[in-house]
Protein backbone atom coordinates (compact mmCIF):
# COMPACT_ATOMS: atom_id res chain seq x y z
CA UNK A 1 0.00 0.00 0.00
CA UNK A 2 1.26 3.22 -0.89
CA UNK A 3 0.36 6.28 1.17
CA UNK A 4 0.17 9.66 0.55
CA UNK A 5 1.88 11.45 3.83
CA UNK A 6 2.00 15.07 4.84
CA UNK A 7 4.53 15.44 7.23
CA UNK A 8 4.60 18.74 8.93
CA UNK A 9 8.00 20.02 10.57
CA UNK A 10 7.27 22.01 13.16
CA UNK A 11 10.61 21.74 14.78
CA UNK A 12 13.25 24.59 16.07
CA UNK A 13 15.62 23.72 13.23
CA UNK A 14 13.75 23.84 9.64
CA UNK A 15 17.22 22.69 8.45
CA UNK A 16 16.76 19.03 9.99
CA UNK A 17 14.43 16.41 8.77
CA UNK A 18 13.83 15.00 11.91
CA UNK A 19 12.05 11.76 11.60
CA UNK A 20 10.57 12.04 7.96
CA UNK A 21 13.80 9.94 6.82
CA UNK A 22 11.73 7.44 8.40
CA UNK A 23 8.81 7.23 5.84
CA UNK A 24 10.21 4.45 3.16
CA UNK A 25 10.62 5.60 -0.82
CA UNK A 26 7.57 3.88 -1.88
CA UNK A 27 4.95 6.29 -0.12
CA UNK A 28 4.56 9.87 -1.41
CA UNK A 29 6.04 12.71 0.94
CA UNK A 30 5.13 16.32 1.09
CA UNK A 31 6.55 18.04 4.25
CA UNK A 32 6.08 21.43 5.30
CA UNK A 33 7.22 23.60 7.81
CA UNK A 34 4.95 26.29 10.24
CA UNK A 35 4.78 28.96 7.74
CA UNK A 36 3.17 27.08 5.31
CA UNK A 37 -1.03 27.10 5.31
CA UNK A 38 -1.51 23.28 6.43
CA UNK A 39 -5.48 23.25 6.09
CA UNK A 40 -4.66 24.55 2.20
CA UNK A 41 -1.95 22.14 1.41
CA UNK A 42 -4.79 18.99 3.48
CA UNK A 43 -6.83 20.09 0.62
CA UNK A 44 -4.72 20.35 -2.33
CA UNK A 45 -2.58 17.61 -1.40
CA UNK A 46 -5.20 15.02 0.16
CA UNK A 47 -2.73 13.00 2.27
CA UNK A 48 -3.88 9.84 3.42
CA UNK A 49 -2.31 10.36 6.96
CA UNK A 50 -0.66 13.30 8.91
CA UNK A 51 2.35 13.62 11.10
CA UNK A 52 3.45 16.74 13.17
CA UNK A 53 6.55 16.83 14.71
CA UNK A 54 8.06 19.35 17.30
CA UNK A 55 10.43 18.70 19.38
CA UNK A 56 8.66 22.14 22.18
CA UNK A 57 5.04 22.54 21.62
CA UNK A 58 5.04 26.45 21.22
CA UNK A 59 1.96 27.99 20.35
CA UNK A 60 2.16 27.93 16.65
CA UNK A 61 2.69 23.92 17.04
CA UNK A 62 -0.82 23.43 18.68
CA UNK A 63 -2.48 26.04 16.57
CA UNK A 64 -1.76 24.26 13.69
CA UNK A 65 -2.02 20.63 15.08
CA UNK A 66 -5.35 21.73 16.81
CA UNK A 67 -6.91 22.80 13.60
CA UNK A 68 -6.26 20.07 11.00
CA UNK A 69 -7.68 18.20 13.74
CA UNK A 70 -10.59 20.46 13.58
CA UNK A 71 -11.03 20.62 9.88
CA UNK A 72 -10.42 17.14 8.74
CA UNK A 73 -11.17 14.49 12.17
CA UNK A 74 -11.32 11.51 9.64
CA UNK A 75 -7.79 11.77 8.19
CA UNK A 76 -5.51 10.48 10.71
CA UNK A 77 -3.33 12.63 12.86
CA UNK A 78 0.32 11.02 14.38
CA UNK A 79 2.10 13.59 16.98
CA UNK A 80 6.08 13.35 17.77
CA UNK A 81 6.89 15.12 20.34
CA UNK A 82 10.26 15.53 22.25
CA UNK A 83 9.30 17.50 25.30
CA UNK A 84 6.82 14.97 26.69
CA UNK A 85 4.14 16.67 29.92
CA UNK A 86 0.76 15.25 31.11
CA UNK A 87 -0.97 18.51 29.92
CA UNK A 88 -0.03 17.95 26.02
CA UNK A 89 -0.86 14.45 26.59
CA UNK A 90 -4.53 15.78 27.27
CA UNK A 91 -4.30 18.07 24.63
CA UNK A 92 -3.88 15.29 21.89
CA UNK A 93 -6.84 13.77 23.86
CA UNK A 94 -9.22 16.39 23.80
CA UNK A 95 -8.87 17.35 19.97
CA UNK A 96 -8.91 14.23 18.80
CA UNK A 97 -5.49 13.21 17.82
CA UNK A 98 -5.34 9.82 16.48
CA UNK A 99 -1.80 8.25 17.99
CA UNK A 100 0.62 10.44 20.13
CA UNK A 101 4.33 9.31 20.59
CA UNK A 102 7.24 10.77 22.45
CA UNK A 103 10.26 10.47 20.78
CA UNK A 104 12.48 8.57 20.08
CA UNK A 105 10.72 6.98 18.04
CA UNK A 106 12.07 3.34 16.27
CA UNK A 107 11.52 3.18 12.08
CA UNK A 108 9.93 -0.24 12.34
CA UNK A 109 7.10 1.00 15.11
CA UNK A 110 6.65 4.72 12.83
CA UNK A 111 6.07 2.81 9.61
CA UNK A 112 3.61 0.18 10.91
CA UNK A 113 2.01 2.88 13.41
CA UNK A 114 1.68 4.91 9.81
CA UNK A 115 0.62 2.44 7.92
CA UNK A 116 -2.04 1.02 10.12
CA UNK A 117 -3.53 4.81 10.71
CA UNK A 118 -3.59 5.28 7.09
CA UNK A 119 -5.30 1.77 6.38
CA UNK A 120 -7.80 2.43 9.39
CA UNK A 121 -8.91 5.72 7.63
CA UNK A 122 -10.23 4.13 4.37
CA UNK A 123 -13.71 3.85 3.86
CA UNK A 124 -15.65 1.21 6.26
CA UNK A 125 -13.32 2.04 9.06
CA UNK A 126 -14.70 3.20 12.40
CA UNK A 127 -13.18 6.71 12.32
CA UNK A 128 -11.10 9.04 14.33
CA UNK A 129 -11.16 6.75 17.53
CA UNK A 130 -9.35 4.19 15.27
CA UNK A 131 -6.49 4.44 17.15
CA UNK A 132 -7.68 2.09 20.00
CA UNK A 133 -7.46 -0.45 16.77
CA UNK A 134 -4.04 -0.82 16.36
CA UNK A 135 -2.75 -3.92 17.20
CA UNK A 136 -1.57 -4.78 20.97
CA UNK A 137 2.22 -4.40 20.32
CA UNK A 138 1.15 -0.85 18.60
CA UNK A 139 -1.02 0.54 21.43
CA UNK A 140 1.45 -0.09 24.44
CA UNK A 141 3.36 3.07 23.61
CA UNK A 142 -0.05 5.19 24.07
CA UNK A 143 0.67 4.09 28.20
CA UNK A 144 2.63 8.39 27.54
CA UNK A 145 -1.49 9.25 27.77
CA UNK A 146 -1.98 7.59 30.78
CA UNK A 147 1.64 8.41 32.64
CA UNK A 148 4.37 10.69 33.06
CA UNK A 149 7.34 9.04 31.37
CA UNK A 150 10.50 8.29 33.95
CA UNK A 151 13.33 8.99 31.63
CA UNK A 152 13.50 13.13 32.50
CA UNK A 153 13.05 12.31 36.03
CA UNK A 154 16.04 14.81 37.68
CA UNK A 155 15.89 17.36 34.92
CA UNK A 156 12.04 17.95 33.97
CA UNK A 157 11.76 20.64 36.51
CA UNK A 158 14.30 22.36 34.85
CA UNK A 159 12.67 21.78 31.22
CA UNK A 160 9.05 23.15 32.90
CA UNK A 161 11.25 26.25 34.03
CA UNK A 162 13.07 27.54 31.03
CA UNK A 163 9.85 26.83 29.11
CA UNK A 164 7.86 29.72 31.08
CA UNK A 165 10.94 32.13 32.06
CA UNK A 166 13.77 31.45 29.05
CA UNK A 167 13.53 35.56 28.35
CA UNK A 168 15.17 35.94 31.60
CA UNK A 169 18.79 35.42 32.68
CA UNK A 170 18.78 31.71 33.68
CA UNK A 171 22.31 29.87 35.22
CA UNK A 172 22.35 26.19 35.78
CA UNK A 173 23.35 27.50 39.60
CA UNK A 174 19.85 28.49 39.51
CA UNK A 175 17.58 25.64 37.59
CA UNK A 176 19.93 23.42 39.42
CA UNK A 177 18.79 24.45 43.09
CA UNK A 178 15.06 23.87 41.54
CA UNK A 179 16.29 20.34 40.98
CA UNK A 180 17.83 19.61 43.99
CA UNK A 181 20.73 18.59 42.44
CA UNK A 182 25.06 20.21 42.52
CA UNK A 183 25.84 21.71 39.45
CA UNK A 184 27.73 19.34 38.24
CA UNK A 185 25.38 16.45 38.83
CA UNK A 186 22.89 19.04 37.13
CA UNK A 187 24.94 19.45 33.97
CA UNK A 188 25.54 15.85 33.30
CA UNK A 189 21.66 14.80 33.98
CA UNK A 190 20.10 17.25 32.04
CA UNK A 191 22.70 16.54 29.14
CA UNK A 192 22.02 12.64 29.51
CA UNK A 193 18.42 13.65 29.89
CA UNK A 194 17.50 16.06 27.48
CA UNK A 195 20.32 14.86 24.98
CA UNK A 196 22.21 18.75 24.87
CA UNK A 197 23.87 20.65 27.41
CA UNK A 198 21.28 23.19 29.69
CA UNK A 199 23.01 26.26 27.17
CA UNK A 200 22.59 24.62 24.08
CA UNK A 201 18.37 23.90 25.24
CA UNK A 202 18.10 27.59 26.42
CA UNK A 203 19.27 28.56 22.94
CA UNK A 204 17.48 26.88 20.75
CA UNK A 205 14.38 27.98 23.07
CA UNK A 206 14.86 31.11 22.47
CA UNK A 207 15.18 30.97 18.51
CA UNK A 208 11.96 29.14 18.38
CA UNK A 209 10.41 32.13 20.27
CA UNK A 210 12.06 34.31 17.92
CA UNK A 211 11.33 32.30 14.75
CA UNK A 212 7.25 32.50 16.18
CA UNK A 213 7.82 36.43 17.02
CA UNK A 214 9.41 37.18 13.59
CA UNK A 215 6.39 35.58 11.75
CA UNK A 216 4.08 37.75 12.98
CA UNK A 217 4.48 41.28 13.21
CA UNK A 218 7.01 42.20 16.07
CA UNK A 219 8.27 45.86 15.34
CA UNK A 220 12.22 45.08 15.16
CA UNK A 221 14.45 42.30 14.81
CA UNK A 222 16.20 43.87 18.13
CA UNK A 223 12.55 43.80 19.68
CA UNK A 224 12.34 40.62 19.11
CA UNK A 225 16.00 40.00 20.40
CA UNK A 226 15.29 41.46 23.67
CA UNK A 227 11.86 39.66 24.05
CA UNK A 228 13.79 36.50 23.79
CA UNK A 229 16.32 36.78 26.07
CA UNK A 230 19.14 38.78 24.13
CA UNK A 231 20.86 41.39 25.13
CA UNK A 232 23.20 41.59 21.96
CA UNK A 233 21.48 41.42 19.04
CA UNK A 234 24.81 40.83 17.38
CA UNK A 235 24.56 37.63 19.27
CA UNK A 236 21.64 36.91 18.72
CA UNK A 237 22.19 37.60 14.65
CA UNK A 238 25.04 35.15 14.66
CA UNK A 239 23.01 32.44 16.96
CA UNK A 240 19.84 32.44 15.07
CA UNK A 241 22.04 32.08 11.55
CA UNK A 242 23.74 29.20 13.08
CA UNK A 243 20.78 27.33 14.15
CA UNK A 244 18.12 27.87 11.44
CA UNK A 245 20.38 28.60 8.28
CA UNK A 246 19.52 31.67 7.76
CA UNK A 247 19.63 35.43 8.85
CA UNK A 248 16.79 36.69 10.96
CA UNK A 249 15.93 39.34 8.24
CA UNK A 250 15.51 36.56 5.09
CA UNK A 251 13.71 34.52 8.17
CA UNK A 252 11.27 36.96 8.42
CA UNK A 253 10.82 37.92 4.78
CA UNK A 254 10.29 33.64 4.10
CA UNK A 255 8.03 33.77 6.91
CA UNK A 256 5.63 36.50 5.71
CA UNK A 257 6.23 36.23 1.95
CA UNK A 258 3.95 34.39 -1.00
CA UNK A 259 3.97 30.37 0.58
CA UNK A 260 6.21 28.24 -1.83
CA UNK A 261 4.74 24.08 -2.50
CA UNK A 262 5.50 21.46 0.26
CA UNK A 263 8.77 19.77 0.25
CA UNK A 264 9.39 17.18 -2.70
CA UNK A 265 6.06 18.28 -4.62
CA UNK A 266 5.93 20.29 -7.37
CA UNK A 267 3.43 23.09 -7.60
CA UNK A 268 1.60 21.40 -10.61
CA UNK A 269 1.17 18.17 -8.65
CA UNK A 270 -1.04 20.17 -6.26
CA UNK A 271 -4.87 20.65 -7.85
Amino acid sequence: MSVRVLWIDLGVLPAQKGLCGLVPAQHQVSRIDRHHSSIDVVKRFRPDFVCAEFDYPDKTCLRTVEAICRAFPELPMLVLTEHHSEALAVWALRIRVWDYRVKPVDADTFVRCMEALADLAQPGSTGSSSWRRLPPDLVEPAGHLQRPPTTARRTSMAVRYIANHFEQDLSRRKLADLCHLSVSEFSRAFRREQGSTFEDFLLARRIAQARELLAGRYSTIGAVAYAVGFHDAAYFSRAFRKLVGVTASEYRRGANGPGIPPEGVAAHDLP
